[in-house]
């Protein structure tokens, strides 16, 4: 339910942004600076460049306002925008050559955040070592697709349109083979 209002919220106030509205750019940045950044930092560890590209993003909103389509997702459209522009920063810094493949040239890192670890504290170390040792056995690709799903409540279809997917059953499919990964690591870990 919650979803469904903050996505009517969202066409309205992507629709004020488009008319011009300061209050509507002001409020999208507020709302989604924090998850951009966020996101951001867990493809590139670099605090300055995340906030840089961030603001990137949304200088280049404000000035093409007049001219934005419609959007089925502002979140969606944001972390596109956001995901490119760090990928491109990065391979400009570290001169990579364009037919690489997008998913090398970044690192993306999937951590506890502090509220889960509270949450868990009732968990033994030992288990959420085990836990952090079973994320860190996926493959990057893995990682943001089980970070957008799970954390960022991302659909499939948005899944694969941000991760150059053809078609939406490969990020079903990516995401779960990462649970099956996630499974077979922690039973394997418990019985060491």
């Amino acid at each position: 339910m919650h979803t469904n209002h903050s996505s009517k919220e969202d066409a309205l106030t992507w629709l004020a942004l488009k008319n011009g509205s300061e209050a509507a750019f002001e409020h999208l940045y507020d709302q989604y600076f924090p998850k951009l950044y966020n996101y951001g930092m867990r493809i590139c560890q670099d605090k300055a460049l995340v906030k840089d590209c961030i603001q990137n993003v949304f200088v280049e909103l404000w000035h093409k306002r007049s001219g934005l389509s419609t959007v089925t997702s502002v979140k969606y459209y944001l972390f596109t925008c956001l995901r490119r522009r760090l990928i491109k920063e990065l391979s400009r810094q570290t001169k990579y050559i364009h037919s690489q493949e997008p998913d090398e040239e970044y690192h993306f890192e999937v951590t506890f955040s502090h509220e889960f670890l509270l949450i868990t504290s009732q968990i033994s170390k030992e288990n959420q070592e085990r836990l952090q040792q079973a994320f860190d056995s996926l493959t990057k690709r893995q990682k943001e697709a089980v970070f957008l799903r799970f954390y960022e409540n991302m659909d499939y279809e948005h899944i694969a349109e941000l991760l150059s997917m053809k078609e939406v059953k490969y990020a079903r499919t990516l995401i779960y083979r990462a649970l099956d990964v996630l499974k077979g690591s922690i039973r394997k870990l418990a019985t060491i």
